[in-house]
């Protein structure tokens, strides 16, 4: 039996011992089988377009990525128009591509802004040539000097009421717009955010449609430099050029500053919105979908790393277990070791957990916009504070989740061939677009200290996600509660869990309350800073996205066992026994992994901890039969996965080694330079005869 046999054997024995229906738990994941058949059709729309073959992404420099990349944005404005396409269908395709490309904020930003920030009438201008691809727009926020501080931005728009413009200026060398994706060549137009002055006042940032390049031959209009930044870290990024925009004094007309909310008239009169955050929809949205692709992504470095390590072996232990049919004489199977499923099975948990919490997220988002567009701002709040502690969270765990599985993978994960290095550059730059991961807590623990003040005044006006806040205005009775767990199968019942998030956040948020009170108050301009409370924002921020990812997730596997007639999300119980595994996996390892904070109150005691270890193991354990399975579940094709690793059919070195002889060194049997310096070199002190 050759080697490469034995791989496609030991992956094919694997699925054998799966123990539900895999096509049950795709439906599951995502959202009935019509949802899956649909998302196969995109992606197979682009596996066979020429264009976006991956062979060659590897040999690619920065210049040759660029043009590469806009040729993709080109034919994917194609594809949408000649299949009649949605938006959704467009998020799947940019997932299938995968890499980011010029074209991406054109549908993910420049667009979504316009319509939920422009009135009728700018819509009515803007938004058909924009879907037509008449015009191409980015999102310019970021700044050479700013990027989080939106009250920071330099960037200005200047009122000129003699000639009803704008006047928008880089008022310093760091006011200059930066990192901004589609803008380094593409674009012919940006949303650009830039501080509203009339009259020498400032009424803070807004949102103006700029036009960056004539569309008769793109060259930049008088007033702006513009360009591309040049190559990001790990190579990530290299199709997007991210671009820079310096504005002198540059006009446009009055009607271009984007004004569904804040308004300006013809004699300079200013509006203000009937909430200073409304604003803030872009970036909800773009968090928003952050958290559901971070569930992708990670779904993607898990299936490339359990597949391989299901065909790799390594050692032969005979304290762990091979396969009956398999010859015994074989190395262990890499899986089958205890610390590579502790380390991995948990990942495959939170990518599910990833894929529940994006739905509900993205909901929440839908929901937001169609109650602003009615003038309903109840929810804005919240759903801001949410986005933004899920993203910092969610990132958080995606990019590292990747890299772990590339660590998993030994030292063939470092190849480019595993796939994961491209993933990796992919997402980490996620930890620092669209806000911080550790300036963005905040966001989450001004929102709780807020509805601290709203418990204590009247506790029915508390919003869902915050009513575990409480019990714990009763001080005393909260400080002597602790967890019910006596026994070991305790741990598996989610009252028990979800008690124990609650809890944790609950304290965490009190305690920041009581810190910030006695420096001052949230406003207050004397005593300790708020900066000096950060790292307390940090914790309960996080704290708060780890017990909505563990609630979500309960809640979409109750409704995959109990589903309404007007849903399409129900599971087979085989199904719902396996998700139940991956829903108590995750709850406990999150509370395993930050096992101080469930603690160091007395909440958890030295036994109930030690039961914890012993139940998250037990469930690692328990899946064993079912990684490979569950993996499969993600239904990740092989172009989008681009790993000679985790192909689905398992021959992974024969794959390796087909990939290596690609490199273009390997053209010829001397290597370039060989002349020039290597036989110097060997001969500088003469002959030698062996």
């Amino acid at each position: 039996m050759t080697e490469d046999s034995q791989n496609k054997k030991d992956l094919a024995h694997a699925r054998t011992k799966t123990s539900f229906d895999v096509n049950d738990m795709t439906d599951y994941l995502y959202g009935g089988r019509a949802n899956v058949e649909h998302r196969r059709y995109i992606v197979g729309l682009l596996a066979k377009e020429p264009v976006f073959n991956k062979d060659d992404w590897g040999w690619l420099n920065h210049t040759d990525a660029v043009k590469r990349g806009i040729a993709m944005s080109a034919r994917l404005a194609e594809i949408k128009m000649e299949y009649e396409l949605n938006d959704l269908d467009f998020a799947t395709m940019i997932e299938a591509v995968d890499d980011p490309i010029p074209l991406l904020l054109h549908n993910g930003a420049f667009i979504p802004v316009i319509n939920s920030q422009g009135t009728d009438e700018q819509i009515e201008k803007w938004i058909p040539p924009a879907e037509q691809y008449q015009i191409i727009g980015c999102y310019a926020q970021t700044e050479l000097g700013h990027g989080s501080n939106l009250s920071g931005l330099e960037t200005t728009a200047t009122f000129v009421r003699e000639t009803d413009e704008w006047e928008i200026d880089s008022t310093t060398f760091t006011a200059a717009k930066w990192w901004i994706g589609g803008l380094g060549a593409i674009c012919t137009h940006a949303v650009v955010q830039a501080k509203l002055i009339i009259d020498g006042k400032d009424y803070g940032a807004h949102v103006f449609v700029v036009p960056i390049r004539s569309l008769e031959d793109h060259k930049p209009f008088p007033g702006i430099e513009v360009g591309d930044i040049g190559p990001k870290a790990y190579g990530g990024f290299n199709k997007m050029e991210n671009g820079f925009a310096r504005f002198k004094k540059y006009r446009i007309p009055r009607e271009n500053m984007l004004m569904r909310f804040s308004k300006v008239s013809r004699d300079g009169v200013y509006t203000k919105p009937p909430h200073a955050k409304l604003s803030y929809g872009s970036m909800v949205l773009l968090r928003s979908v952050l958290i559901r692709q971070m569930g992708q992504y990670l779904s993607r470095a898990t299936t490339v790393a359990t597949r391989y390590l299901t065909i790799r072996r390594q050692f032969n232990n005979p304290t762990q277990r091979n396969d009956a049919d398999l010859n015994p004489g074989l190395e262990t199977q890499v899986i089958n070791y205890p610390m590579v499923q502790n380390r991995l099975f948990p990942m495959i948990a939170q990518a599910y957990a990833l894929f529940a919490a994006g739905t509900v997220m993205m909901n929440m988002y839908i929901n937001l916009m169609t109650g602003l567009t009615k003038g309903n701002i109840d929810a804005l709040a919240e759903v801001h504070a949410m986005s933004s502690a899920l993203k910092s969270y969610c990132t958080t765990i995606g990019a590292g989740g990747t890299e772990e599985c590339r660590k998993l993978m030994g030292g063939h994960g470092y190849s480019y061939f595993s796939g994961l290095a491209h993933l990796f550059a992919a997402i980490v730059p996620s930890n620092t677009y669209e806000g911080d991961n550790y300036v963005l807590t905040q966001q989450m623990a001004r929102y709780l200290l807020k509805e601290i003040k709203i418990a204590r005044a009247d506790p029915e006006k508390v919003t869902p996600y915050s009513k575990y806040l409480l019990p714990a205005l009763n001080r005393d009775h909260f400080a002597r509660s602790t967890c019910s767990v006596t026994k070991l199968e305790d741990w598996l019942r989610p009252e028990i869990q979800l008690a124990a998030f609650e809890h944790r956040c609950a304290r965490l948020a009190m305690e920041l309350s009581d810190a910030v009170e006695a420096g001052g108050g949230l406003d207050s301009s004397i005593g300790k800073a708020w900066s000096d409370h950060n790292i307390e924002c940090y914790r309960i921020s996080h704290a708060h996205a780890q017990y909505v990812m563990a609630l979500w997730f309960m809640q979409s596997i109750q409704e995959a066992e109990h589903p309404t007639e007007d849903e399409d999300r129900g599971a087979k119980p085989e199904s719902v026994a396996v998700l139940k595994t991956l829903s108590n996996l995750h709850a406990l390892h999150t509370i395993q992994t930050n096992l101080a904070d469930f603690a160091e109150d007395a909440y958890l005691s030295p036994v109930q901890c030690q039961l914890l270890r012993a139940q998250v193991k037990i469930l690692v354990a328990s899946l064993a039969d079912d990684a490979v399975g569950l993996v499969d579940a993600f239904d990740h094709p092989d172009f989008l996965l681009n790993s000679a690793l985790g192909a689905n059919d398992g021959d992974a070195y024969r794959r390796l080694w087909d990939k290596a002889q690609t490199e273009p060194l390997n053209r010829q049997e001397v290597c370039e330079g060989y002349e020039e310096y290597i036989r110097p070199l060997l001969k500088k002190h003469g002959e030698l005869k062996l």
